[in-house]
């Protein structure tokens, strides 16, 4: 187990805010965040590259890991073959069993036909492929990733997530993963650290996380659309003349959120439990890869996720009019 206490790091004017994380042995830990939120340099701290101002880190000192950056920081001047050997060779290793390991790991990560290129000539895919040969042939029991598919274009970032799915499957090895993509983070983590300014806001399964974030600045960065503020009264939220029903009986000053896959377009009023239930003009029908996105003024915008299928079949376009329908149970509520 790696155990991060209170740690904390001041680097010119930004501040690691008294880290405290535990990663599981075996574990695929993804730290989530946006750029500038602090987490490479908790990254370094971990593989002990910068020291902390304070605080502990337990777990990792006698383990054998692993560092792979975005940019694969390759050797230009060695070929493949020499870039995935480098660790053995350091390690005064001898040239036969230096030969075997680099071929066995080059064949499992299918770059074995590109052993005696020059990795100036390789494609990004080859070259973080080549980047994880070079750390795996040293049988790390932890691998730390710096987004590590942040530089890739879409499919090969697809086939490099497998990967890791496949070799953490198979060698079970630790794994802390700094990522900005929300997708990536779902595939790939069984627990999600999400750090925000330096601060790590929620620790907590990657479901959880993306179902109930913390607070209305975590809404905001998971890419919540309907985010509104106001006061509540008798568990009832006014925006703009709209009356939203929460959970929350009082709050002078709360944010709430729906997510847009919690609210359902439908031709006639759903004659349900759900409380809240609005009618409204479609404004935007935007396609959206896999969903439609639809934003309805229902008196406050809406946005709304739905299947391409059920967009044609009920006819959603502009000026078209709609209700709206969701549970009191769909409004988060936050109150800072």
């Amino acid at each position: 187990m790696i155990r991060l206490e209170n740690i904390q790091k001041r680097y010119q004017d930004f501040e690691i805010k008294s880290i405290n994380l535990e990663v599981k042995k075996g574990e695929y830990f993804i730290i989530l965040g946006p750029s500038g939120s602090g987490k490479t340099l908790l990254l370094e701290m971990i593989a002990g590259l910068v020291k902390p101002d304070s605080g502990n880190i337990k777990g990792i000192e006698h383990s054998r890991f692993g560092l792979i950056y975005q940019d694969y920081m390759l050797f230009p001047h060695l070929n493949v073959a020499q870039n995935i050997g480098y660790g053995l060779s350091i390690q005064r290793k001898k040239k036969n069993e230096i030969k075997a390991a680099v071929e066995k790991t080059s064949r499992e990560l299918g770059i074995d036909h590109l052993l005696h290129r020059s990795v100036n000539n390789l494609s990004g895919g080859e070259k973080q492929r080549v980047a994880i040969a070079r750390a795996m042939v040293l049988k790390p029991e932890v691998y730390l990733f710096d987004e590590p598919t942040a530089a890739l274009d879409m499919s090969t970032r697809l086939q490099t997530q497998r990967l890791f799915m496949r070799l953490h499957k198979e060698l079970h090895p630790t794994v802390i993963h700094v990522t900005h993509d929300f997708e990536e983070a779902l595939a790939l983590g069984e627990k999600i650290g999400l750090l925000l300014n330096g601060d790590l806001i929620q620790l907590d399964t990657p479901k959880e996380i993306f179902r109930n974030p913390a607070t209305k600045a975590a809404a905001d960065f998971l890419g919540y659309k309907n985010v509104f503020s106001g006061k509540i009264q008798n568990n009832r939220i006014e925006i703009n003349g709209v009356e939203i029903t929460t959970l929350v009986s009082h709050s002078d000053l709360a944010y709430i959120t729906i997510r847009s896959n919690d609210i359902i377009i439908s031709k006639e009023k759903i004659l349900s439990s759900a409380r809240n239930s609005f009618f409204g003009e479609v404004t935007k029908v935007i396609q959206r890869g896999s969903y439609v996105e639809v934003v309805l003024d229902v008196g406050i915008l809406l946005y709304v996720d739905i299947t391409y299928n059920s967009c044609q079949e009920m006819g959603v376009e502009p000026g078209r009019r709609f209700w709206v329908t969701f549970k009191t149970s769909a409004v988060k509520v936050f109150e800072h």
